[in-house]
């Protein structure tokens, strides 16, 4: 646990628990505490699994698209991939447009993972409202990280109140675009700001030079939480899928079908107990079959096959070796149309063929299976 800062004096508590060089942060970048995270049913697949845990999600533009909002063209592929009315007058106002140009915010993103990203599906995709608010909070955090975490952190805070009203656990992801590394965003958070937060929202929280929000979270009563994320992060190292595990968060590994070596990877996740994620290129409502087989070689993986489309609730799922032989689980989600995305989206997702082996992009081959067969 992060050492305890010294107890300061504020003159004035806000009512909404911001610190007020969070404050300031915010309204730098025209955010509000409620707009931060995107909550329940104003996610459709969030809302699949509102009644199970209250569902939050953090949405920032994803891999180079902060600086295609900056500095891109103004016709690219479609209207929210390309430059944005006012990010690059922001970003300059508050000195970091070489930032922003800089940002990369999936940082383990193959070619096709960026074009068919799932920023662009939805609303994300038709809207450059949606994708300023995504940019304009992209440039809170790239201006001011550990500010902009401790505003997370509290909205976080007024959520899990929400949660606990409907006595339902609070379901976090905070990688909802990006595939940055909460677990190891290290900010201060004083015992006065601390027990501001305390007791505007009921949630005990830790204070401490260089926490993190799931250390800052370690207080709450068990079960209220639910902290998960997909990642395309390695297996190991400090931003790694074990170093995510034992912060406490619980992580499902992603498929990079056509970055060279991205299969390898995958196995090695696989062997180390995490899920797998793997988007199929499957119609809406099109059933899935229930094994999924990955070669490498002459290394064969057979996974047990989860529907990730009922739910994005991750944590419900199993995850490492399963009965009948499976060496672990996949999660297949049918491929959603990222507007704008390019010929090179294809490669990112698994063609629909069943019993046959197919070859991936980056190296090695998959087969979509009614049996553990291999042949």
């Amino acid at each position: 646990m992060p050492a305890t800062m010294p107890t300061t004096t504020t003159a004035r508590p806000r009512r909404d628990a911001l610190p007020d060089d969070a404050a300031r942060l915010l309204a730098r970048f025209s955010l509000s505490l409620d707009g931060l995270l995107t909550v329940g049913a104003s996610n459709a697949k969030l809302a699949k699994g509102a009644a199970d845990a209250w569902p939050v999600i953090l949405h920032h533009l994803p891999a180079r698209a902060l600086a295609a909002a900056v500095a891109g063209p103004d016709d690219a592929t479609t209207a929210p991939r390309s430059r944005l009315p006012g990010i690059a007058e922001l970003a300059r106002a508050n000195g970091i447009e070489s930032l922003a140009l800089a940002h990369n915010g999936c940082p383990w993103a193959s070619k096709g993972c960026q074009a068919g990203c799932l920023a662009w599906a939805g609303h994300g995709g038709l809207s450059t409202t949606v994708a300023a608010a995504r940019a304009r909070r992209t440039l809170a955090f790239v201006w001011n990280p550990k500010g902009y975490a401790v505003a997370v952190l509290v909205a976080i805070a007024k959520q899990w109140q929400r949660a606990q009203a409907k006595g339902l656990p609070l379901a976090v992801r905070l990688r909802g675009t990006d595939d940055l590394p909460w677990h190891d965003l290290r900010f201060n958070l004083n015992d006065n700001e601390a027990a501001a937060i305390a007791r505007r929202y009921g949630l005990p929280v830790v204070p401490g030079i260089g926490t993190t929000i799931p250390e800052a979270l370690s207080l709450a009563p068990a079960g209220s939480f639910r902290l998960y994320e997909y990642s395309k992060a390695p297996t190991d190292g400090p931003y790694g899928l074990n170093a995510q595990r034992a912060a406490g968060v619980d992580v499902t590994a992603s498929l990079a079908a056509d970055r060279p070596g991205g299969l390898a990877h995958a196995l090695r996740a696989i062997a180390a107990g995490f899920r797998l994620a793997v988007p199929v290129a499957l119609p809406k409502g099109a059933a899935l079959p229930p094994v999924l087989l990955l070669r490498d070689g002459q290394a064969i993986a057979r996974l047990l096959v989860v529907d990730g489309d009922t739910t994005d609730h991750r944590w419900a799922d199993p995850a490492g070796p399963q009965p009948g032989g499976h060496d672990g689980v996949a999660v297949l989600l049918r491929t959603k149309r990222s507007r704008g995305a390019g010929p090179a989206a294809a490669a990112f997702s698994l063609a629909p063929t069943i019993g046959q082996w197919q070859p991936l992009a980056g190296g090695g081959h998959a087969a979509l299976s009614t049996t553990t067969w291999e042949g």
